[in-house]
């Protein structure tokens, strides 16, 4: 499980570490801790993230991200499955009918 994370997170930082320098202009000893210096940077940074990863990120987390370091603790974080794709037709209140495209 260790190396699994520690693959990801190599993974991550291979991806963002040429697009910190590119788009941010980071130096490549502080690449990490660069900031986004405007809303386009972060706008093309986080487009540019989400292209590679295929992986949205919610509006509601992007006050959040202020740094390449953000970022790369965003995408190490599990994705939580939603809790309507836990259900299973048994446990389905009554008043809900599981439909199997038959009408």
């Amino acid at each position: 499980m260790v190396r699994a994370r520690t693959t990801l997170r190599g993974h991550i930082e291979s991806v963002l570490f040429p697009l910190s320098l590119e788009v941010l202009g980071a130096s490549e000893e502080e690449w990490r801790s660069a900031t986004f210096p405007d809303l386009a940077s972060k706008f093309n940074f986080l487009t540019a993230c989400i292209e590679q990863f295929e992986r949205d990120i919610p509006s509601s987390e992007l006050t959040y991200l202020a740094s390449v370091e953000d970022v790369i603790r965003y995408y190490k974080t599990p994705v939580a499955r939603p809790k309507y794709i836990e259900l299973r037709p048994q446990s389905l209140p009554l008043n809900v009918k599981n439909c199997d495209g038959e009408y």
